[in-house]
């Protein structure tokens, strides 16, 4: 039990470094750190996927990652954030005497570190528009202005962070956090964890990715969204540990 503590204090520890690290490396690319980098990394990136010599599945490519955006865009994780609180929120395992759930059971309140958390993550993306003033990319980067998902594509002045990978980033820590009352992390479970880790780790890619191959965003405005996503998604993951662990 107490070695148990000792990791979620420093699962906790470890996104306080992340968001410390969010807001240093936000001041450096208010400077113009990674200028260069991001519009070399962006280029290279959409010649390598657009001059493929397989041009269906450059096609297959972008559309994968527009479609992407949907599943990291704020109203679709705002949803998920309500019901993961909901079900973090009450004991639904007891049951009452007459073997439905105990409606008036238990409260877990520290469940709502889930909203609250994940409003602070909007509302470092909001500082980072409004103080660090990173311009977006040029419109004639954009790929698909104009798309089956034409609601997801906003041409905002200022790009920094990306909100999509930061939402993205800490929809993945939470829900590994919920997979792990269901599949514990032991041994006889790693084929399993490699399966949930690695399809959590390419939505998150996928999304990474997405936003600078479809030229909405940068390579630092990513790194920034992981670093703030990260950090809060891992704040949560701490916390949040003995609720779903039962106690």
């Amino acid at each position: 039990m107490h070695s148990i503590h000792k990791k979620r204090i420093g699962i906790v520890f470890v996104g306080i470094l992340l968001l410390s690290f969010f807001y240093f490396f936000s001041r450096e690319v208010k400077r113009g750190f990674l200028k260069q980098a991001d519009f070399t990394t962006t280029v290279k990136i959409q010649e390598r996927i657009d001059k493929s010599s397989r041009l269906r599945l450059t096609s297959v490519i972008g559309n994968v990652m527009e479609g992407s955006t949907f599943f990291a865009s704020p109203a679709f994780t705002s949803v998920v954030v309500v019901l993961l609180t909901l079900a973090a929120l009450f004991d639904i395992r007891k049951k009452s005497t007459q073997g439905g759930p105990a409606l008036g059971g238990k409260i877990r309140l520290r469940a709502l570190v889930i909203p609250v958390l994940f409003g602070l993550l909007v509302l470092g993306e909001i500082y980072g528009k409004n103080v660090v003033h990173h311009p977006a990319p040029l419109f004639f980067m954009i790929k698909n202005p104009i798309t089956i998902f034409p609601t997801y594509y906003i041409n905002e002045q200022f790009s920094y962070p990306s909100g999509h990978t930061a939402r993205a980033v800490f929809m993945g820590f939470v829900l590994l956090s919920f997979i792990t009352y269901h599949v514990p992390l032991v041994k006889k479970n790693f084929r399993k964890w490699v399966i949930i880790g690695g399809t959590v780790f390419f939505y998150v890619v996928v999304v990474a990715l997405g936003r600078i191959y479809l030229g909405h965003h940068w390579l630092s405005d990513v790194i920034g969204g992981g670093l703030l996503g990260g950090g809060f998604g891992l704040l949560t993951m701490g916390i949040i540990s003995p609720i779903i662990d039962g106690q």
